[in-house]
This record gives structure tokens, sequence and C-alpha cells, in this order.
């Protein structure tokens, strides 16, 4: 019996230490699943750092880009403004030009008249060169220039009247004035601010 008892007693041994060995493999299971579930979420902290980092340096270079595209649409705007400035300059010096042209032709049918045609009729380039005034005013006025009101009065006027190339030639010349003044003095015709 005591033979019985003593290969009972191993096998008590023997269970126990299968035992204490199992429970120690669980901790240690235990132990590895646990720092595998902390490096897990270590490993999702810093994905999600990463994900946010990336996020942050996108929007930033996504301020930049809009600020930048602001800054360029900007410098655009004023460039067009500029361009439309010049355009007014250049045709109110057409303006000045046409009137030019006008004071020159009624002075040289003042000194020479036109050849008549009939009765009451001469060959006159004063009414083709009121109308190039008048194109050349609603043009200006187009390009958001000033209003030159003595000449769309003059164009107006039409030709021939009885007043004459004398009359024309004198109107011409306050109209010259007139367009100087505009030129020194109209807000459309003056640089931009800022600039």
């Amino acid at each position: 019996m005591e033979a019985k008892s003593l290969a009972s007693d191993t096998w008590t041994v023997v269970g126990g230490i299968a035992t204490l060995v199992a429970a120690v493999a669980a901790l240690v299971t235990i132990a590895i699943a646990y720092a595998t579930v902390r490096e897990a979420r270590l490993t999702q902290r810093e994905a999600r750092a990463a994900h946010e980092q990336e996020v942050a340096e996108q929007r930033r270079a996504l301020e930049a880009s809009a600020a930048a595209h602001k800054e360029e649409m900007r410098e655009r705007r004023q460039a067009l403004a500029e361009e439309m400035r010049i355009q007014r300059i250049a045709q109110c010096e057409r303006v000045a030009e046409v009137v030019m042209h006008l004071a020159d032709t009624a002075r040289d049918e003042l000194v020479s008249p036109p050849p008549s045609i009939g009765p009451g009729l001469s060959v006159t380039l004063i009414p083709a060169t009121l109308m190039r005034l008048s194109v050349a005013v609603i043009l200006l006025r187009l390009l958001g220039g000033p209003e030159v009101h003595s000449a769309q009065a003059l164009a107006g006027r039409g030709y021939p009247s009885s007043e004459g190339a004398q009359v024309i030639a004198s109107a011409a010349w306050n109209l010259l004035q007139e367009i100087e003044a505009l030129a020194r003095n109209d807000a459309s015709l003056k640089p931009i601010e800022g600039e």
C-alpha cells in the first residue's frame, strides 16, 4: 500500500506541478496578451498622432495655397484695373486727337472752303470727323472713362450748321481744354491707390 500511496503521491505532486506550470503558462499568456494590447494601443495612438499631424500639414498647405491664390487674384484684379486705366488714358488721347483733327479741318475749311457740289452742299470733312468724335467719346465712356459733355454736345450738333467752321474750330479748342482738365483731375484716369 505504501507503494500505491507513494505512486499516488507522486502523481499528485506531478499533477500539482503540472497545474502550477499551467497556471504560470496562463499568467505568461495573460502578460503577453496585456503587452500586445498595450503595444497595439501605443501603435494606435502613434498612428492617430501621425494622422492628425498629416491632416494639420494638409490644412496648413491648403491655407497657404488659398492665401497664395487670394494674393494672385488680388494682383490680377489690380493688373486688370491698371490695364483698364491705361486703356482709358489711351482712349482719352484718341478723343483729343479727333478733336485736334476736327479743329485742323475746320481751320483748313476757313482758310480754303471746300468745293460746292450743289446749292448749300459742299465736300466737307467736318461731319465725318464729328461722327468719329462721337464714336471716340462713346468708347471712352464704355471703358469707364470720364464723361466729355462738350464733345457729346458738339458731336450731336451735326453739320452743316448755320454756325460754320469758325464755331466748330472754337468749340474744338474749348473741348481740348476740357479734355486737359479731365486728364489732370478725373479719378478714372489716376493711378490706383497703393501702387
